[in-house]
C-alpha cells in the first residue's frame, strides 16, 4: 500500500518521509511542530526575543541534533559578535545542551504499521488517530 510521505526537510538536508497525515504534506510530529511554532515565527523561523540594544536572532525548531548544532552556532556567532548578551546567551546554550541531551539519531527502521495516518478531533479537541483494527489470536 503507498502512503504519502512528510515532506518535511531537516537541517541535514533529509526528507523526513514518515507517513503523513490526513494525505497532508507532514506527518504528525511535523505538522503538531509547525503548529505549536506558528506563534513564534517570523520570515519562516523562531526568533528570540531581542534585549534592549539587542538584535533578534534566528531559531530553526530543534527537531535533531544537526538542528540543534546549527542554533549553537548561531548563538556563539550572536555573542562573539555583540549581538546578544552574556546572560541571555548562557540560558540559551544551556536549553540546546538539554535539546541535544534530548536529540537522538534517527533510527533507520521499517515502517512502522501503528504509526498515525489519520487524525479525528475529539469532543474536547484531542487529536485521536485512525480507528484502530486488531487482528486477535485466541490461544488454548
Amino acid at each position: 500500500m503507498k502512503v504519502p510521505q512528510c515532506r518535511q526537510i531537516k537541517t541535514n538536508g533529509e526528507q523526513c518521509r514518515s507517513p503523513s497525515v490526513n494525505r497532508e504534506s507532514w506527518c504528525y510530529f511535523h505538522s503538531r511542530l509547525n503548529q505549536r511554532l506558528r506563534r513564534f515565527r517570523q520570515s519562516g523561523t523562531t526568533a528570540t526575543e531581542a534585549g534592549p540594544g539587542e538584535e533578534p536572532i534566528q531559531l530553526n525548531s530543534l527537531e535533531d541534533r544537526e538542528s540543534v548544532q546549527v542554533a549553537i552556532s548561531v548563538v556563539v556567532n550572536a555573542l562573539a559578535s555583540g549581538q546578544l548578551d552574556l546572560r541571555r546567551a548562557t540560558a540559551l546554550l544551556y536549553g540546546l545542551q538539554l535539546a541535544s541531551s534530548n536529540a537522538s539519531r534517527p533510527l533507520n527502521r521499517p515502517l512502522d504499521t501503528n504509526t498515525v495516518r489519520l487524525v479525528e478531533s475529539s469532543p474536547e479537541g484531542e487529536d485521536l488517530g485512525d480507528s484502530p483494527t486488531l487482528d486477535v489470536t485466541y490461544y488454548r
